[in-house]
């Protein structure tokens, strides 16, 4: 059996879960009999995600004690000293993890490393020293990556990545922001997004709403995802989540206007910890009177979301994933961007004109730009899907990479 661990995996949203699982797939099926240990970002611990591979979740998020015990543990055995009651069965099982691996990797998802969440970089960091720590070796999946205007931070930013053999980073702004940290001479490989190699088949309309009373032929469907960001560094930010929210109402008024519609909810985060459920339902009922909706079933995993998104008309996203569960499908719609992964991939599929930057929403733009993508329908889902072709070889080009990393350093341990 293959052994493979996964540092760094993101939380508790069906964005994420969807990258995770494009990666172990393509994994499993290019190498075969893989077992992957993933050490998660969940504050749920008792989340539960079903995969059909050998798949094991660990728990990056600890106790203050716990977490306090794994680290003095660690430091102590380079000593050659093994206090075992330090470690819970979690931190042991890493430990474990670590100790039995063939290589590492560090998982596709957002900017860990760099200033968005320079609050719990460390942390990220501290996982990929550990790797060292016991001999392996580091590939980096194709995550986002920078920026890195802390420059406090940049000296150990350098020095850590170096730890790593094989660089991918997942759309071009993150390697522009890559390349400037480490230099020109760093080989850096432009991919994208894990969820994107793979393609997903919708479900069928009819056999979906049979039984639901609605008469699905007649309808226009729009699959929305909210956000409810946090504006980190905005004096007011509970002002622009009132604005933002009353945008996305204003669209759904006009949307309505235009077309006899269906909206789909799609929530994204999930576990007892995290839910953006009632936020979503809160959107669905502020819809004009007399509009049909529904909203996807808090349990349903990220495989069932991409399926739900590929029956859409259009879309309504504010959220990464959910952006390229729709593109995916050639739906044209209005994207709504928080950080630079979404501007620079918008961009590559030919559509950043439909783009906006949730700091700055201009709604009475936003909704010129309904009409526009209505009226040039078919268009837009022609370039969509023209785009999309060089951009899924590029998003595979990260697994291809990551098996020929994986047989070169296995060959050699």
């Amino acid at each position: 059996m293959k052994k493979i661990l996964i540092i760094n995996q993101h939380g508790e949203n069906r964005g994420d879960e969807a990258a995770m699982r494009a990666m172990i797939r393509a994994l499993d099926e290019q190498l075969g009999n893989v077992i992957f240990k993933i050490i998660v970002q969940f504050k749920d611990k008792g989340l539960k995600i079903n995969f059909d591979q050998d798949v094991e979740l660990l728990h990056m998020v600890m106790s203050i004690p716990e977490a306090m015990g794994f680290v003095l543990y660690i430091f102590l055995s380079m000593l050659k000293i093994k206090l075992n009651f330090l470690l819970t069965i979690n931190s042991l099982k890493i430990i474990r993890a670590f100790q039995s691996s063939d290589v590492v990797l560090s998982a596709p998802g957002g900017p860990y490393f760099g200033d968005i969440y320079y609050k719990h970089e460390l942390v990220h960091w501290f996982y990929v020293w550990l790797a060292k720590r016991y001999g392996k070796k580091l590939f980096l999946y194709s995550p986002s990556a920078g920026p890195f205007k802390l420059k406090v931070f940049n000296v150990i930013r350098r020095r850590m990545y170096n730890m790593f053999s094989v660089f991918c980073i997942r759309e071009k702004y993150s390697k522009q922001n890559l390349q400037q940290l480490l230099g020109p001479e760093a080989v850096i490989h432009l991919t994208a997004d894990s969820a994107i190699q793979e393609s997903i088949e919708p479900f069928n309309k009819k056999k979906y709403f049979d039984g639901k009373g609605l008469e699905y032929e007649n309808k226009f469907i729009v699959a929305v995802t909210g956000n409810q960001y946090k504006y980190p560094g905005d004096p007011n930010p509970s002002k622009q989540r009132a604005e933002f929210t009353e945008c996305l109402k204003k669209c759904f008024k006009h949307l309505c206007k235009k077309r006899d519609c269906h909206f789909m909810f799609f929530p994204q985060l999930t576990g007892t910890i995290h839910s953006d459920y009632e936020y979503h339902e809160y959107l669905a009922d502020s819809l004009p009177t007399g509009t049909s909706w529904d909203i996807i079933d808090r349990n349903s995993d990220s495989d069932t979301h991409r399926k739900l998104f590929g029956m859409a008309d259009f879309c309504v996203a504010s959220r990464y994933h959910p952006q390229i569960f729709a593109t995916n499908n050639g739906i044209p719609g209005i994207y709504i961007c928080y950080e630079h992964k979404q501007f620079a991939y918008l961009s590559d599929l030919g559509i950043s004109d439909f783009a906006f930057d949730i700091r700055n929403l201009d709604t009475e733009q936003i909704l010129l730009k309904i009409d526009e993508a209505l009226n040039r329908y078919d268009e837009l889902s022609a370039l969509i899907k023209k785009n999309l072709d060089h951009i899924q070889k590029r998003a595979r080009k990260s697994t291809e990479l990551c098996v020929e990393f994986y047989k070169r350093n296995i060959t050699s341990i």
